[in-house]
């Protein structure tokens, strides 16, 4: 798919960090990015399902460790080291059984679950 509209995206640091807290930083990025795919995928599968979501309250918390993203020790990864997922699907006429698979649908087939869990491949190419 190509898009021909420009989307574009302000990231920053917090002041604590020598930034000027104008947006977020890219790892609260990614966790924003994970909950969004995780609500599409989940949405779009239950509409295909006829199953009536009437909300979705998602929260993603993630570790990162600053030593390892200074450089300051070269053992920890500068990385996320963990994301939680707090997810409640609320339906008033879907079964406990349809939400219990609208869980497993999610992650299943998010396009993000599936980038961050299973270790895709990065080229840097240089010019």
């Amino acid at each position: 798919m190509e898009r021909n509209t420009e989307y574009k995206m302000d990231y920053d640091f917090p002041i604590q960090f020598s930034g000027e807290g104008r947006g977020p930083t890219v790892c609260e990025v990614c966790r924003g990015s994970l909950a969004a795919c995780l609500t599409q995928t989940i949405v779009i599968h239950a509409t295909s399902r006829d199953i009536q979501i009437d909300s979705i309250n998602i929260d993603v918390e993630g570790d990162v460790n600053l030593r390892g993203f200074t450089g300051i020790d070269s053992d920890v990864r500068p990385g996320t080291q963990q994301f939680r997922v707090n997810l409640k699907i609320n339906s008033n006429t879907a079964s406990k059984e349809q939400i219990n698979e609208l869980y497993e649908i999610g992650k299943k087939f998010s396009p993000a679950f599936d980038t961050l869990t299973n270790g895709t491949s990065v080229v840097i190419v240089g010019s």
